[in-house]
């Protein structure tokens, strides 16, 4: 590693500009880079071996950081990788915590992380018997976290994301799905219609989680381990066109004193579920 001794003062500074860059949509797509803020964080980021760009820390935490990662500072594959103090100015520009650890990582994007624009029957991307679970236009970013942290802790191999869903680099999922995000295959779909024709052309049999007139109950259904649940918006739901492509729609049993469960705790219910088979 390369570590600066100089600490940067300047919120000005040409590097402090690129790095609050990434704290937009736009920033992290041109820069092909993503933020992960705390210690921990960074810490599963390099034993990931994940292409660590540039660590910035907070000038008070630097001699403790660099402590807690002595055995990653003479490895080859972080010969490049910058380790640069700032000032507690700075890093409150570059920093989305409200009582932030002093240390945040910049990562290159995930090479498991794709996008599907088109999704041929001869070349679908689901492999063998690949566990898999949909989200479907799951806006909230700290939901999609809380799901990528589940489907590791449940033994999903892939999550299938709708185009509209939120933004897996977005500092709220990163932070949410913690070091689970870089363990996780995900793929976004530009066209769900697609990826359903096409997982049920490859067998697979297909369950939209949502509460409707013929939707089979989640505790008789006969589940085997390659099916596939879909999770919808919690404000609308799953659409009619998706839906009715479905094998047939599933809902989890509950207490008649709420209406409904947050999408990230109706996934964990499935996965769970799924999980004991």
């Amino acid at each position: 590693m390369k570590i600066f001794s100089e600490t940067i003062t300047s919120r000005n500074n040409p590097r402090i500009k690129w790095a609050s860059s990434l704290l937009s949509k736009k920033g992290r797509a041109e820069a092909r880079s993503f933020i992960a803020e705390g210690e921990k964080l960074s810490l599963e980021a390099l034993d990931a071996e994940l292409s660590v760009s540039v660590i910035f820390v907070a000038e008070d935490k630097l001699s403790g950081w660099l402590s807690r990662i002595e055995k990653y500072t003479k490895s080859e594959k972080y010969a490049q990788t910058e380790v640069i103090p700032v000032s507690e100015s700075v890093f409150e520009k570059i920093s989305t915590e409200k009582s932030p650890e002093g240390v945040i990582s910049v990562i290159k994007c995930l090479d498991f992380f794709n996008n599907a624009d088109i999704i041929y029957k001869e070349e679908f991307f689901l492999k063998g018997a690949e566990r898999a679970l949909v989200l479907c236009s799951v806006r909230d970013p700290g939901n999609l976290g809380a799901v990528i942290r589940s489907a590791t802790a449940f033994g999903v191999d892939h999550l299938i994301l709708s185009s509209d869903c939120a933004e897996v680099y977005n500092p709220k999922t990163v932070r949410s799905a913690m070091g689970s995000l870089f363990r996780t295959r995900i793929t976004s779909v530009s066209s769900l219609g697609e990826f359903i024709k096409a997982a049920r052309a490859a067998g697979r049999r297909i369950y939209a989680a949502e509460l409707t007139e013929n939707a089979k109950s989640l505790s008789e259904l006969e589940l085997a381990a390659d099916d596939i649940f879909i999770i919808g918006n919690e404000g609308h739901g799953i659409p009619e066109e998706i839906s009715s492509a479905c094998t047939a729609s599933v809902y989890i049993p509950i207490s008649k004193k709420t209406e409904s469960l947050n999408a990230a705790v109706a996934a964990a219910v499935f996965m769970w579920e799924q999980s004991k088979l």
